[in-house]
């Protein structure tokens, strides 16, 4: 049996551990912000889901998640970093105390899927080239699966703009706009060359402008991190 056509998607970002180099609060705190940066790899993987799905946003570094945000949802969709995995099998817990299917992304389960074997769903890779499998599937009735992209392949010249319109700006010292994907070097305590590659791919100009321009939309007159893995 297909899964309805309208769908609501609760994206939630996982807490990240205190005292990290993710998580200065002091700093935040002298400015009026709830956490440093907001969760870029999310909502641009919400760019890439169907326009009838609706969509809403948790930042469990800013907010609560209630049993009520879960019992909207028909799926949850969460993920992060390692700093953040403690909090991802958090979320992962919860949502199934509610009986809520959970689809894991993002850099950690990527780099160690075993982790992750509790969720319903692990996507593992960069979304641009795995979504569209991810979606089918979902829209298929599937309960489960894991659904991998072929590392360093994605074309970050086809990235869609973040939906930033998800965001609550006052809750961040600055928004990212990524710009690169990859880095020459092997510096010992990084691993964006293990889940990005050694080729830098980089967004066009007018990629570049047209985000600025859609924050400038949205209201957003502050601070913007260029996001690239090569800094």
């Amino acid at each position: 049996m297909l899964a309805p056509r309208t769908q609501n998607i609760l994206l939630v970002y996982p807490r990240f551990a205190p005292d990290t180099f993710w998580n200065f609060g002091a700093t935040c705190k002298l400015f009026g912000a709830q956490c440093p940066a907001p969760p870029l790899g999310l909502i641009t993987m919400a760019a890439m889901l169907p326009s009838l799905w609706q969509v809403r946003l948790i930042d469990r570094n800013a907010e609560e998640l209630t049993d009520t945000d879960l019992e909207w949802a028909d799926l949850v969709m969460t993920g992060g970093m390692l700093p953040q995995q403690r909090d991802t099998l958090t979320v992962i817990d919860l949502c199934h105390a509610l009986e809520k299917p959970v689809a894991v992304g993002g850099p950690a389960v990527t780099s160690t899927p075993n982790v992750y074997a509790s969720a319903d769903f692990r996507v593992l890779g960069e979304a641009e080239g795995v979504i569209d499998q991810f979606i089918a599937a979902w829209n298929a009735g599937h309960k489960s699966g894991t659904y991998e992209v072929e590392k360093f392949t994605v074309d970050v010249t086809k990235s869609p703009i973040p939906r930033f319109s998800l965001l609550n700006f006052d809750y961040y010292l600055n928004i990212g706009v990524q710009f690169s994907r990859g880095c020459p070097f092997t510096c010992e305590f990084c691993d964006i060359i293990e889940l990005y590659g050694r080729v830098p791919r980089a967004k066009t100009i007018s990629q570049i402008l047209a985000e600025l321009d859609e924050l400038y939309r949205l209201g957003y007159r502050g601070h913007v991190d260029f996001v690239d893995d090569n800094l």
